[in-house]
């Protein structure tokens, strides 16, 4: 006959034998404490069999699982059969991000969390742009108020300048963080560039100035000459008296 041992305690199934026989009496078996010849319940998942008021149970059986805390994800197990995931605050769920929280037996997104989430990488993302921008302007800040930058690291210092403004915009706004457009960094090269265009076109308006204004001193210079070699009585002479 087989018998099934259980904790005297608890009830909870320890093992399955073959019952001895009985020496005193012929076609009977000898039965321990806390045995039983009740067959098995048939088990299903996450389960294991205890005998109580003479009968076999299942309660549940989460040993040697992975299981979640229900506060915060971690990892955790549980030791002992019988204790559900209710009791021991737990899931067979892995929590899917630090955005979720449990909530009526699921893992769902917690808009706090997540809305600080995004809060974060924007502003990481703000100190990243806004250290660079400190760094391609630092130490110049005096030499523009004095005027002792020339064209082109003026006009890179304003940039930069006006790229921090942009980034402190953004932050400012009102739909902040969920939207952020970041504006672009300046394009040095295209700055230096339009820079040196720009003074080429000056030098070219000065040449031309220059050119111009001589011209006209030398027509003046030239009518002054052909003033002079005209005789006084001359209608000229006369007419450039009047």
């Amino acid at each position: 006959m087989l018998i099934h041992s259980y904790d005297n305690l608890t009830g909870q199934y320890i093992a399955s034998c073959l019952a001895d026989a009985d020496p005193l009496r012929d076609g009977q078996w000898l039965q321990p404490s806390f045995t039983t010849a009740l067959p098995l319940p048939e088990r299903t998942a996450n389960t294991w069999p205890f005998f109580l008021n003479d009968s076999w149970v299942l309660k549940p059986d989460y040993r040697g699982k992975i299981l979640h805390r229900c506060d915060n994800g971690q990892a955790a197990e549980i030791l002992f059969a019988g204790v559900t995931l209710e009791e021991a605050g737990l899931t067979v769920q892995p929590r899917p991000s630090n955005d979720h929280r449990w909530d009526n037996g699921e893992w769902t997104l917690d808009p706090e969390a997540v809305t600080r989430t995004l809060r974060q990488a924007a502003m990481s993302e703000f100190d990243q742009r806004m250290d660079l921008a400190r760094q391609m302007n630092h130490g110049m800040a005096d030499a523009f108020a004095a005027g002792l930058l020339d064209e082109q690291q003026a006009a890179l210092f304003r940039a930069w300048a006006t790229y921090q403004m942009d980034l402190v915009r953004v932050v400012n706004s009102s739909d902040f963080p969920a939207r952020a457009e970041w504006p672009p960094e300046p394009n040095e090269t295209e700055i230096v560039a339009i820079v040196e265009q720009e003074r080429r076109m000056q030098a070219q308006q000065r040449l031309a100035q220059q050119q111009a204004e001589a011209g006209a001193a030398q027509a003046e210079r030239e009518r002054a000459q052909a003033m002079a070699t005209v005789p006084s009585d001359s209608p000229l002479t006369q007419e450039g008296a009047a």
